[in-house]
């Protein structure tokens, strides 16, 4: 039985990333000045790595997850 599934809430992370990225693609054709820009720099650019390495490690960590599963099912019970 899984107790966790990394790789749907790093889809759900993914979708909200591509939500953001459109909204602000529609924000961006009315506000276009130096105050959006520098709300993108500020707020908006910092997200991407952050995001990229929140999602690498959901990955690493499913890996790591599934893995010890199978290595957890695997074993046969000692006989006491």
């Amino acid at each position: 039985m899984r107790t966790c599934d990394l790789d749907t809430e790093a889809a759900r992370i993914r979708d909200a990333v591509d939500d953001l990225r459109i909204a602000w693609g529609e924000v961006s054709d009315y506000w276009n000045d130096d105050v959006s820009r520098a709300f993108c720099e500020r707020h908006l650019e910092p997200l991407g790595p952050a995001f990229k390495t929140a999602l690498d490690s959901m990955s690493r960590m499913a890996q790591l997850v599934g893995q010890m599963e199978r290595e957890c099912r695997d074993e046969t019970p000692e006989s006491l």
